[in-house]
């Protein structure tokens, strides 16, 4: 019996990366998995796989930016599962602009699904976590909610933002026994970075080696080594944690 056997977990942006790896080492430890991205193909293939293995998994095309379509997530999830106990936000985009350089429109853009996308993913998994007597939230910022890199003025704002709202539900909603965490992942290498990688002409053991050398331990982290932070947070084991956010970063920050 796995750690979250008869447990619920709503997963958003679950069809790549940190998502996908959290969604999948969910279902590894008995939870029926939701999903909600917009890649329908891959999010289908991981709903899948999750499937194939005797795990109960649903995936849902959805805007978290949009409210109507954030409620309608967690409510197919219920109406699937039958409740709610964990909410994984972790849906996000980059951009790379000054703040000069910055228009109306995508600071919308990235303000929506950056920061909007969680409140609305939250509002709606809340009541349902009350109604079964409390639950867990994790949202995924960054490193770059204390630090900042350059020529990401929107990207590291919303993840600041992260934590602030992090903090503010954790404490509104402590009482009902929902507690809210965040981590703030470091470089992690991706699929994103590969094609990255391909783009910049680099060999792939090279960009890595590089992306990771601001670290203490000298390489970037795996998506599996932030879901397992995740589903630390939200499990019994965290049962005296709320309003935090965990650095998984190779000790960046500490540096």
């Amino acid at each position: 019996m796995g750690r979250f056997s008869g447990k619920v977990v709503a997963v958003t942006g679950g069809a790549s990366g940190i998502g996908e790896a959290t969604a999948r080492l969910f279902a590894e430890e008995g939870a029926q998995v939701a999903i909600a991205d917009l890649d329908a193909d891959r999010g289908r293939k991981v709903a899948d796989d999750i499937r194939a293995k005797g795990v109960a998994a649903l995936f849902v095309e959805t805007h978290t930016e949009r409210e109507d379509e954030a409620a309608g997530f967690i409510r197919r999830a219920r109406d699937e599962f039958g409740r709610l106990d964990v909410l994984v936000n972790n849906a996000g985009m980059r951009l790379y602009q000054t703040v000069v350089d910055a228009s109306e429109a995508s600071w919308d853009a990235i303000l929506g699904v950056n920061l909007k996308g969680y409140a609305f993913c939250a509002k709606a998994a809340i009541p349902e976590m009350r109604r079964t007597g409390g639950g867990s939230i994790v949202n995924v910022a960054s490193v770059r909610a204390v630090v900042v890199g350059g020529n990401t003025a929107q990207y590291d704002t919303t993840k600041a933002a992260v934590a602030g709202l992090t903090r503010a539900v954790a404490l509104d909603h402590a009482a009902e026994g929902i507690r809210v965490n965040a981590v703030c992942p470091g470089p992690i290498f991706t699929r994103f970075h590969e094609r990255r990688a391909t783009a910049a002409g680099k060999a792939f053991e090279e960009f890595k080696a590089e992306f990771g050398r601001g670290t203490m331990l000298k390489r970037p982290g795996t998506p599996r080594e932030v879901a397992s932070c995740i589903l630390f947070l939200a499990s019994d084991e965290a049962s005296y944690v709320t309003g935090t956010c965990l650095f998984v970063d190779g000790g960046q920050t500490a540096m």
